[in-house]
Protein backbone atom coordinates (compact mmCIF):
# COMPACT_ATOMS: atom_id res chain seq x y z
CA UNK A 1 0.00 0.00 0.00
CA UNK A 2 1.39 3.40 -1.03
CA UNK A 3 2.14 5.96 1.87
CA UNK A 4 0.95 8.85 0.16
CA UNK A 5 -1.44 10.42 -2.49
CA UNK A 6 -1.64 8.60 -5.36
CA UNK A 7 -1.76 10.35 -8.92
CA UNK A 8 -5.19 9.54 -9.34
CA UNK A 9 -6.47 11.19 -6.22
CA UNK A 10 -4.22 14.42 -6.75
CA UNK A 11 -5.64 14.61 -10.12
CA UNK A 12 -9.27 13.86 -9.41
CA UNK A 13 -9.68 15.79 -5.55
CA UNK A 14 -9.23 18.82 -7.45
CA UNK A 15 -12.09 18.10 -10.31
CA UNK A 16 -14.72 16.97 -7.40
CA UNK A 17 -13.99 20.59 -5.39
CA UNK A 18 -14.44 22.46 -8.41
CA UNK A 19 -17.95 20.88 -9.10
CA UNK A 20 -18.95 20.02 -5.33
CA UNK A 21 -18.90 21.23 -1.92
CA UNK A 22 -18.67 18.74 0.86
CA UNK A 23 -20.08 19.05 4.66
CA UNK A 24 -20.87 17.07 7.60
CA UNK A 25 -23.00 16.47 10.44
CA UNK A 26 -21.33 14.97 13.24
CA UNK A 27 -23.07 13.01 15.90
CA UNK A 28 -21.42 11.14 18.25
CA UNK A 29 -19.42 8.67 16.61
CA UNK A 30 -20.89 9.11 13.60
CA UNK A 31 -20.76 11.17 10.86
CA UNK A 32 -23.06 11.77 7.91
CA UNK A 33 -21.70 13.80 4.75
CA UNK A 34 -23.70 15.89 1.75
CA UNK A 35 -22.74 16.64 -1.78
CA UNK A 36 -24.02 19.88 -2.55
CA UNK A 37 -23.61 21.32 -6.47
CA UNK A 38 -21.89 24.21 -6.23
CA UNK A 39 -23.11 25.83 -9.65
CA UNK A 40 -27.09 25.00 -8.35
CA UNK A 41 -26.52 24.58 -4.59
CA UNK A 42 -28.88 21.63 -4.87
CA UNK A 43 -27.98 18.59 -2.62
CA UNK A 44 -27.32 15.57 -4.80
CA UNK A 45 -25.71 13.20 -2.33
CA UNK A 46 -28.49 10.56 -1.11
CA UNK A 47 -26.71 8.89 1.68
CA UNK A 48 -23.34 9.19 2.98
CA UNK A 49 -23.11 7.69 6.45
CA UNK A 50 -20.22 6.84 8.37
CA UNK A 51 -19.82 5.33 12.07
CA UNK A 52 -16.82 4.38 14.18
CA UNK A 53 -16.79 1.28 15.65
CA UNK A 54 -14.00 1.39 18.50
CA UNK A 55 -14.56 -1.60 19.86
CA UNK A 56 -13.71 -3.57 16.61
CA UNK A 57 -11.10 -0.81 15.49
CA UNK A 58 -12.96 -0.39 12.42
CA UNK A 59 -14.44 2.70 10.23
CA UNK A 60 -17.51 1.10 9.22
CA UNK A 61 -19.47 2.93 6.04
CA UNK A 62 -22.89 2.28 6.86
CA UNK A 63 -24.06 3.85 3.44
CA UNK A 64 -22.03 5.61 0.48
CA UNK A 65 -24.51 6.56 -1.67
CA UNK A 66 -22.85 10.06 -3.11
CA UNK A 67 -25.20 9.78 -6.79
CA UNK A 68 -22.15 11.50 -8.29
CA UNK A 69 -22.77 8.69 -10.93
CA UNK A 70 -25.79 10.68 -12.10
CA UNK A 71 -23.83 13.50 -13.07
CA UNK A 72 -22.14 15.19 -16.58
CA UNK A 73 -18.53 14.11 -16.86
CA UNK A 74 -18.78 12.50 -13.38
CA UNK A 75 -15.55 9.47 -13.87
CA UNK A 76 -13.65 8.66 -10.79
CA UNK A 77 -15.67 11.78 -8.69
CA UNK A 78 -17.43 9.04 -6.43
CA UNK A 79 -13.91 6.99 -5.93
CA UNK A 80 -12.20 10.29 -5.30
CA UNK A 81 -14.92 11.39 -2.74
CA UNK A 82 -14.59 8.15 -0.92
CA UNK A 83 -11.36 8.75 -0.51
CA UNK A 84 -11.30 12.25 1.23
CA UNK A 85 -14.61 11.09 3.60
CA UNK A 86 -12.33 8.42 4.63
CA UNK A 87 -9.38 10.54 5.55
CA UNK A 88 -11.63 13.21 6.48
CA UNK A 89 -13.50 10.93 9.45
CA UNK A 90 -9.86 9.33 10.61
CA UNK A 91 -9.12 12.80 11.11
CA UNK A 92 -11.91 14.40 13.18
CA UNK A 93 -11.25 10.92 15.61
CA UNK A 94 -7.61 10.67 15.40
CA UNK A 95 -7.55 7.20 13.93
CA UNK A 96 -4.24 5.22 13.51
CA UNK A 97 -3.26 2.32 11.29
CA UNK A 98 -4.73 0.17 13.76
CA UNK A 99 -7.87 0.76 12.27
CA UNK A 100 -9.46 -0.91 8.82
CA UNK A 101 -12.77 -0.06 6.81
CA UNK A 102 -15.58 -2.52 6.97
CA UNK A 103 -18.64 -2.00 4.63
CA UNK A 104 -21.73 -4.58 3.70
CA UNK A 105 -22.21 -4.66 -0.39
CA UNK A 106 -23.88 -6.63 -2.74
CA UNK A 107 -21.03 -8.45 -4.58
CA UNK A 108 -21.56 -6.34 -7.83
CA UNK A 109 -21.37 -3.27 -6.19
CA UNK A 110 -17.84 -4.62 -4.91
CA UNK A 111 -16.41 -5.74 -8.12
CA UNK A 112 -17.66 -2.53 -10.40
CA UNK A 113 -16.51 -0.25 -7.43
CA UNK A 114 -14.98 -1.27 -4.26
CA UNK A 115 -12.47 -3.27 -6.11
CA UNK A 116 -11.06 -0.57 -7.61
CA UNK A 117 -10.31 1.69 -4.73
CA UNK A 118 -6.15 0.81 -4.77
CA UNK A 119 -5.88 3.06 -1.71
CA UNK A 120 -7.53 1.08 0.86
CA UNK A 121 -6.99 -2.74 -0.68
CA UNK A 122 -10.51 -3.22 -0.11
CA UNK A 123 -11.30 -7.25 -0.24
CA UNK A 124 -14.47 -9.60 0.14
CA UNK A 125 -14.28 -11.61 3.73
CA UNK A 126 -17.46 -13.31 3.44
CA UNK A 127 -20.82 -13.63 2.09
CA UNK A 128 -24.09 -13.21 3.90
CA UNK A 129 -27.79 -14.11 3.52
CA UNK A 130 -29.19 -11.33 0.61
CA UNK A 131 -26.14 -11.55 -1.51
CA UNK A 132 -24.47 -9.07 0.81
CA UNK A 133 -20.65 -9.51 1.16
CA UNK A 134 -18.80 -8.43 3.90
CA UNK A 135 -15.80 -6.06 2.91
CA UNK A 136 -12.85 -5.36 4.79
CA UNK A 137 -9.56 -2.80 3.78
CA UNK A 138 -6.65 -1.30 5.10
CA UNK A 139 -6.56 2.51 6.41
CA UNK A 140 -3.22 3.97 6.26
CA UNK A 141 -3.07 7.80 7.73
CA UNK A 142 -1.90 10.14 5.51
CA UNK A 143 -1.79 13.73 5.81
CA UNK A 144 -4.51 14.87 3.87
CA UNK A 145 -6.05 17.69 3.58
CA UNK A 146 -9.99 17.92 4.17
CA UNK A 147 -10.47 21.40 5.54
CA UNK A 148 -12.83 22.01 2.58
CA UNK A 149 -15.38 19.88 4.27
CA UNK A 150 -17.85 22.18 6.20
CA UNK A 151 -19.76 21.59 9.28
CA UNK A 152 -22.97 21.93 9.79
CA UNK A 153 -24.30 22.52 13.17
CA UNK A 154 -27.81 21.68 14.16
CA UNK A 155 -29.77 24.90 14.91
CA UNK A 156 -28.12 27.12 12.66
CA UNK A 157 -29.25 26.03 9.52
CA UNK A 158 -31.36 22.98 8.35
CA UNK A 159 -29.58 19.66 8.17
CA UNK A 160 -30.15 19.04 3.78
CA UNK A 161 -32.85 15.73 3.85
CA UNK A 162 -34.24 14.24 0.92
CA UNK A 163 -37.00 12.12 0.84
Amino acid sequence: MASQESNFVKKNIPRLLRRYKLSYYKENDCIEYFITDNGTKEQISYAIIFSLNRHSKQINVSRFCPELYKQIESKYLSAACFYLLIHHFANIYHLSEEYSIFLQTRPATYKKFFSRLKDFDLRIKGLKLCETAEVRGEYLPLDVDTSMIDEKILGTEEIPFRV
